[in-house]
């Protein structure tokens, strides 16, 4: 649900003229990727991280999936596989760059 928010707030502010075309689109591959992503940060916060961290760890996480929302708005499909894509294209093209100085 806060996907498909967080979507239609940003189709709002860039005046698309069709607001639900990428709700159409993405919610689905972004709703699947939060039901494999929520429920490990959920479980590793309630077994692994100290009480007294848990609001900064979970905010942290909320950080990383807000993240992965605006990259999927601007270039990706809604999957984690996608975001995976571009972190990988990214690292190549500056090993080139590297390479051609």
């Amino acid at each position: 649900r806060q996907s498909m928010v967080s979507m239609l707030r940003a189709n709002i502010l860039q005046r698309k003229e069709d607001i639900f075309s990428d709700c159409k689109k993405k919610f689905w591959n972004t709703y699947k990727t939060g039901l494999m992503y929520w429920p490990f940060v959920q479980l590793s916060n309630f077994i692994l991280v100290p009480v007294y961290l848990r609001t900064a760890y979970t905010g942290l996480c909320g950080f990383v999936w807000a993240t992965f929302i605006c990259f999927s708005q601007q270039s990706g499909d809604g999957t984690a596989k996608s975001a995976f894509m571009w972190l990988q294209r990214e690292k190549v093209n500056a090993d080139e760059e590297s390479s051609e100085k």
